[in-house]
């Protein structure tokens, strides 16, 4: 398909000078800084919104009905930005000693949404090898984006069908004890955020909070993910979890939304899937590269959207 890379060997493609792309990610290196101030960029904003809100609500600013819905938002786009940093850990991409790039994952980022990255990083390579047939592990783009799902989406329904899926094929890939460990630990996290929470600014800011998490994240990952994949000639009356949808990948811009809904790499989508070994950080040179190679050049002008263009073109009524 016109919008997948994978086809193509890294030897094929050829930039100026005849440089081949094989030897260029030999030089590519890793810029683990600018994925530390990519994360504290998630925590700074994650912390000003709850602060300004438990100052709002101390000084009685807060009007609930159109604040706790914008806090809960925001707060939510800022969860589902830093959630893509496990994938980026997933790969190794957050600390160059593998035990301290798991650690750092399991501790500051997975633990907000109970999600150790070994686990997902074993699910997560299913992904890259099934990517585009039915036994795909992460397969929300199998869905039409219409109204039905968004509501699905919106009341949860959807996520529930995921993590059942997921913990169908966890079970499988770790033991009972280090999955029990981890949601121990998820669970005492939690219980002091939301303590710390009602201290700062009562109910108000813990049901925020949890509107945040449990609602407005699940609804931002699960749309992100189905228009990274979807293809908008897929039919809403197939199942594709009996017939393969096939391969399709997108590479989105680097505007604030693009670049912040898509972070950590994910707008970068059809160049991660090609070579998954890359770090986000290198991206952009790779995409200079393919965009002047006569071998990609085409596929790099075709692929190229947005995700509101995506959204739109994607959704059914």
């Amino acid at each position: 398909m016109k919008n997948s890379l994978e086809s193509i060997a890294y030897e094929e493609v050829t930039g100026v000078g005849g440089k081949s792309y094989a030897a260029l990610r030999r030089e590519l290196k890793p810029a683990y800084s600018k994925v530390f101030k990519d994360l504290a960029k998630g925590y700074f904003f994650l912390l000003l919104v709850l602060i300004t809100d438990a100052i709002l609500i101390q000084y009685g600013y807060f009007k609930t009905i159109i604040a706790l819905p914008v806090s809960a938002v925001l707060l939510g786009y800022i969860l589902a930005y830093l959630h893509l940093f496990i994938h980026a850990a997933a790969h190794y991409d957050i600390h160059p000693d593998k035990t301290k790039n798991d650690r750092i994952s399991d501790l500051f980022i997975g633990v907000f949404f109970g999600i150790p990255v070994k686990r997902y990083r074993k699910i997560h390579w299913q992904h890259h090898t099934h990517l585009g047939t039915k036994d795909d592990s992460e397969h929300s783009y199998f869905n039409e984006l219409n109204l039905l799902f968004l509501l699905k989406s919106i009341t949860g329904i959807h996520t529930l069908s995921v993590i059942f899926s997921r913990a169908k094929t966890s079970s499988r890939l770790e033991t009972p004890a280090s999955s029990l460990y981890y949601n121990i630990y998820t669970v005492l996290i939690h219980a002091a955020l939301l303590f710390v929470l009602y201290l700062s600014g009562g109910l108000l800011l813990v049901f925020t909070w949890l509107a945040a998490l449990v609602i407005v994240f699940p609804v931002f990952a699960t749309i992100r993910q189905l228009m990274e994949h979807r293809d908008i000639h897929a039919s809403g009356k197939v199942n594709y979890k009996d017939t393969d949808h096939g391969k399709v990948t997108r590479l989105f811009g680097d505007n604030l939304i693009d670049s912040s809904f898509g972070a950590a790499g994910f707008n970068k989508h059809l160049l991660h899937h090609w070579d998954p070994t890359i770090s986000y950080t290198c991206l952009n040179e790779v995409e200079n590269f393919l965009k002047n190679s006569p071998k990609t050049s085409g596929i790099i002008r075709e692929s190229r959207t947005s995700y509101l263009k995506t959204f739109i073109a994607l959704f059914k009524f």
